[in-house]
């Protein structure tokens, strides 16, 4: 299928430049000179670039409207020189980049490519993170340290003193997912593994909704406290459709919460050339990823230290965070999975 592109801007000269070269790519060119017309005009569009600077409604305002009918659909901004600090706000409000005025044809398919494969990277959200046992991994990690498991049958780890058992029961009767959460609290601390198991049973017995917002708290928390969280689920005596839905809501949650930080492909790149365990300055970083537009780098990078995902040492050189390390992780697993596909 042809990917549809929306280009618009008020200047036509701009308009015919920009529509006879991306229609060179193979792509398909829908024009707009004004705000009103794009939102009249977008349809299925795959793709729009939006001028800034635009009589009536502005590109800010077309912005903001076209993420209300379709937050997922990538924009990318034009802006002159004495606008960029209006363009990194419009990456606050979503868009997925901008180009400066006047810009090379070459750039224009380089934005292209990159928001397509933006588009290919949203559809790759279905992630298996299973991996060895974690009831084992558990048992070897608390020998030493304290620990919290949190399950309905605290039969499957013997008694130990430095473990802090959560039930999900209180008798007979499934416990409220407050309590729970209560109990966890109290024991949380940092650096210490904790094992959720049972998550079929939360499933059984709690709305999803509330089950999904429970493991998103207790992912936070526990980064929050630096620990080790590990999920671990016994599939085999359970339906595979059951099974594949408890998988999916493990992979969703972990991967929604580093949504923000992977969503832009140069936050991506920044990640994977971290990924190598070196520090680098912002001028190597640049250097290493062909990047000339230093208040776009400036966005990205903030953005990622703000996450938590990178941080600096004191010679302000940047490395990966032990979350920024998983997200590295997460990352290496989509890429093994388009190889696949």
């Amino acid at each position: 299928m042809t990917e549809k592109i929306m280009f618009v801007d008020d200047d036509p000269s701009i308009l015919d430049a920009a529509k006879t070269a991306i229609e060179s790519y193979g792509y398909k060119v829908i024009t707009a000179k004004s705000g009103e017309e794009c939102l009249e005009k977008i349809g299925d569009a795959n793709l729009v670039f939006l001028d800034i600077k635009m009589p009536g409604m502005d590109g800010i305002e077309v912005l903001k409207k076209i993420k209300e009918r379709d937050e997922s659909l990538p924009v990318i901004m034009i802006t002159a020189y004495a606008t960029v600090d209006t363009a990194i706000e419009a990456m606050k409000l979503g868009a997925f980049d901008y180009i400066r005025k006047p810009f090379a044809i070459e750039e224009l398919e380089g934005s292209i490519l990159a928001a397509l494969e933006e588009i290919k990277f949203g559809k790759l959200k279905r992630l298996n993170f299973e991996g060895e046992n974690n009831l084992k991994r558990f048992k070897k990690m608390v020998k030493d340290k304290k620990g919290v498991f949190i399950t309905k049958n605290p039969d499957k780890l013997e008694s130990m003193s430095n473990v802090k058992i959560v039930s999900l029961v209180k008798g007979w009767e499934a416990r409220d997912i407050e309590d729970i959460k209560e109990e966890i609290s109290e024991n949380m601390a940092e650096n210490i593994p904790v094992l959720m198991m049972d998550i079929e049973y939360l499933v059984e017995k709690n709305p999803i909704e509330e089950v999904r917002n429970f493991l998103k708290w207790l992912y936070k928390v526990s980064l929050a406290n630096k620990s080790i969280l590990m999920f671990y689920t016994d599939f085999k005596n359970m339906d595979e459709e059951d099974a594949d839905e408890i998988r999916e809501l493990i992979a969703d949650i972990r991967l929604g919460l580093f949504s923000e930080s992977i969503s832009n492909y140069l936050r991506r790149k920044v990640i994977q050339l971290l990924s190598n365990g070196e520090k680098y300055s912002f001028t190597k970083i640049a250097q290493k990823l062909n990047i000339k537009d230093n208040p776009k780098l400036s966005f990205h990078l903030k953005k990622l230290k703000d996450d938590g995902v990178i941080d600096q040492d004191e010679d302000k050189r940047y490395f990966l965070s032990d979350a920024g390390k998983e997200i590295a992780g997460i990352l290496e697993s989509i890429k093994k999975l388009r190889t696949k596909t």
